[in-house]
């Protein structure tokens, strides 16, 4: 799972780690906290968050994965407003604009920094937003580089953030390859209302980035993984409606048999961190919607037995 919300939940970390998922993440380079449970340590996945002179030097990890830039390509301060935690690194130049040389000498720099802590260790691409509807981060990226990011001035996403670091970062060794090809994982992020809307994100990525998954034309092979995605609009884990539950099982059956996708990793916040937003022309009807699949007092919720139940163990 995706989640601030076990950073200091040592019951929760417990609850995680006795439920059989897999990883979990929290937009850090190191867990902020020290738990009981072994494993908390064993599953976690760090990440490089965004553009900075010290990446070279946080990513030394003996982690087994790590994880690029947090969404590069969007524009996202704090929702209360200076200052506050930026919700995308795309929140500045020095990331959103995709294919200037510092960024991709920054990211060769902290790639060989990892691999020469973890030489076996894998390396997740940059974490795409990618809110333009079957644009899988291939769009036009002609203007990116261009813009300042600044509140004054600033485009609201990259359409061809990923097209365009894959150029940019090919011209650069990382070891025995390009700085491109020595990513192993293609992430991105997707919040719908309905798991038809998820499913056909998903088939565009697989379809856009097909010379990478398949790994021909010179191309290392990769997977997906969705390491952002949860039910929009749900605004009570107890899921009285079961719409979320229902999500859950149709989105993670297509991507379970999907030959593409290797992982995933649902958006877990409560409804007083979920600040809501507008997708696509629909408006959201709340302030907050709620996704929390382990809550404050560390046991799992409605929504978290059915995540553990498809896709750790039956609790």
């Amino acid at each position: 799972m995706a989640t601030n919300m076990l950073d200091y939940n040592n019951v929760g970390m417990n609850s995680f780690c006795n439920s059989g998922f897999d990883f979990w993440w929290n937009w850090a380079h190191a867990p902020r906290n020290i738990y009981s449970a072994d494993s908390a340590a064993q599953k976690y996945v760090p990440m490089v968050w965004g553009f900075s002179d010290n990446n070279a030097q946080i990513a030394k990890s003996g982690a087994d994965f790590l994880m690029g830039y947090n969404e590069p390509d969007l524009w996202a301060p704090p929702p209360g407003g200076w200052p506050g935690d930026y919700l995308a690194s795309g929140s500045f130049p020095e990331t959103f604009q995709c294919g200037k040389p510092k960024l991709a000498e920054n990211w060769q720099s902290f790639v060989m920094s990892y691999l020469a802590t973890n030489p076996n260790g894998v390396v997740l691409s940059p974490s795409m937003a990618d809110p333009e509807e079957g644009a899988a981060s291939a769009g036009n990226f002609s203007a990116c580089d261009l813009s300042p990011q600044t509140d004054q001035s600033h485009m609201a996403w990259c359409p061809g953030w990923l097209k365009c670091f894959k150029e940019s970062v090919m011209q650069l060794q990382c070891g025995e390859t390009n700085c491109w090809d020595v990513i192993t994982i293609l992430q991105f992020h997707a919040y719908v209302y309905t798991a038809e809307d998820l499913i056909h994100k998903v088939q565009a990525w697989e379809r856009v980035w097909h010379e990478d998954l398949k790994g021909i034309n010179g191309r290392s092979k990769k997977t997906l993984w969705l390491t952002e995605f949860s039910r929009a609009g749900t605004t009570d884990p107890g899921d009285p409606d079961g719409k979320a539950r229902e999500f859950m099982e149709q989105s993670l059956a297509y991507m379970r048999a999907s030959e593409y996708v290797s992982g995933w990793s649902w958006f877990s916040q409560d409804n007083s961190t979920f600040a809501s937003f507008t997708i696509g022309n629909k408006t959201a009807d709340a302030d907050f919607w709620a996704s929390d699949l382990i809550d404050a007092s560390g046991a799992l919720t409605v929504i978290g037995h059915k995540y553990a139940s498809l896709c750790g163990k039956v609790v």
